[in-house]
């Protein structure tokens, strides 16, 4: 037992590496596509831009129908097989039939949706040209979770958000160097579709072409993966509003110049997160497969031991935000240290993602779909109730408030889930 623990250890730590180099220029890319819009155009053009960037984002979470983790378990447990194969192809054919007339209706609308929902009519380019992308969004990011079912952690990260944001630094780099005046809010978010396009490719491309992987499907219902998704979209479109609802909120509410800074703090915030996405992309799988087996010791041992690991390795980044917070978020451009209060707010809620561990997927893989719908049933209405009163009162600082403590109540609820189903305590 304690070979097979030493070996298994070793074998994680190596993918652990491969998965952190991943991860790391993932968060830098994300970091650079941040500061690259906020340091070459006005704040309020910046801020329309990353409105719509975290549009874009939160749609493409909410039209992959709360597949993502359905998926990763059932290829994790099976491998490519005709079964698992089967499960992929269908819920890729469910996210196209769902998102692609949603997509044609929003552009037709997005005039009234910039000016009704959002109280911004020069929104409505930059959401004209961004909402081409959601399709390739949602498509790809869900083939992103069969590359981590096969443990190819690079690929993963690639099309989860390093592939995108990269060829988006490329392409914005190119404008800035050859047509520097044409660059605005709606250039960018037409670099960003282009950048989309080019990643579904490539996702499709190398996914199917691989030796018995292929498009077959016997038919379009399948009560099975039906109910395993349905469990997890609740939970998932509750997730989106515990994490994004501050910028959404805000951007209806509030100034661009407001979002502005409340994205670049968020996502600032966020890499403090990168320690838990580079230990879940490893161990979810595992989790799926240790599960199938009955085998809750290894579990709770790997459980503990990423946990302990990942608050180490993150309190040396959350310290430098929360010491040197004006200097962090000037890297974003003149004016962005008035964001500093709302880096140290965010940070605190996102050490606490971390330090509860891999909670989400340990229910998740565990079969607990349902336990862990329930906590995001009352964490996702609670930070939407939280976001509208706070940014209504305390503006800026109200958002990003509300954000941190949804991020909070959310973990330490999974954490009690996990606790009491699985006799499991993450520290």
């Amino acid at each position: 037992m304690t070979h097979q623990l030493a070996t298994g250890r070793t074998a994680t730590l190596i993918k652990l590496g491969f998965a952190a180099g991943a991860k790391t220029a993932a968060a830098f890319a994300a970091f650079a596509l941040t500061a690259l819009i906020t340091r070459n155009m006005p704040n309020d053009e910046a801020g329309l831009f990353l409105l719509g960037f975290t549009l874009i984002t939160v749609l493409s979470i909410f039209f992959r129908l709360g597949l993502d983790n359905v998926i990763l378990r059932f290829l994790s447990a099976h491998g490519t097989d005709d079964f698992a194969q089967e499960k992929l192809n269908r819920g890729l054919l469910w996210i196209a039939t769902a998102v692609i007339p949603a997509t044609i209706l929003g552009i037709m609308l997005s005039e009234q949706i910039a000016t009704t929902i959002f109280n911004k009519p020069e929104f409505e380019p930059v959401l004209f040209w961004m909402l081409p992308a959601l399709p390739a969004m949602a498509i790809f990011m869900l083939l992103a979770m069969a590359f981590q079912a096969q443990h190819r952690v690079v690929l993963t990260t690639i099309f989860q958000n390093l592939g995108i944001s990269t060829l988006f630094i490329v392409g914005f780099g190119y404008l800035w160097f050859e047509q520097p005046d044409a660059i605005s809010a709606v250039s960018a978010a037409q670099i960003y579709t282009v950048a989309a396009a080019a990643m579904f490719i490539a996702g499709v491309t190398l996914w199917y072409g691989q030796r018995n992987v292929n498009f077959k499907i016997t038919g379009y219902r399948d009560p099975e993966l039906t109910h395993a998704s349905m469990n997890l979209w609740t939970a998932s479109i509750m997730g989106l509003a515990v994490q994004w609802s501050g910028i959404l909120v805000a951007g209806a509410m509030l100034p661009p110049e407001d979002v502005a800074l409340l994205t670049a703090a968020q996502r600032t915030a966020m890499l403090t997160s990168f320690v838990l996405m580079v230990v879940n992309m490893v161990v979810a799988p595992r989790y799926a497969r240790l599960w199938k087996e009955g085998n809750i010791e290894r579990i709770r041992y790997l459980a503990k031991w990423s946990t302990r690991g990942m608050i180490a390795m993150v309190l040396p980044v959350v310290a430098v935000m929360m010491i040197w917070p004006e200097k962090v978020m000037g890297l974003f451009g003149e004016g962005f240290e008035e964001a500093a209060i709302l880096l140290m707010i965010l940070a605190v809620g996102q050490f606490v993602n971390v330090a509860t561990g891999s909670v989400g997927y340990l229910l998740n893989m565990s079969g607990n779909e349902q336990d862990f719908n329930r906590v995001t049933i009352i964490a996702g209405p609670s930070t939407i109730a939280l976001v509208m009163v706070l940014t209504n009162y305390y503006g800026v600082i109200g958002a990003a408030a509300s954000t941190a403590a949804g991020v909070s109540i959310q973990n330490i609820l999974a954490l009690s889930k996990v606790r009491s189903k699985l006799g499991i305590q993450p520290f």
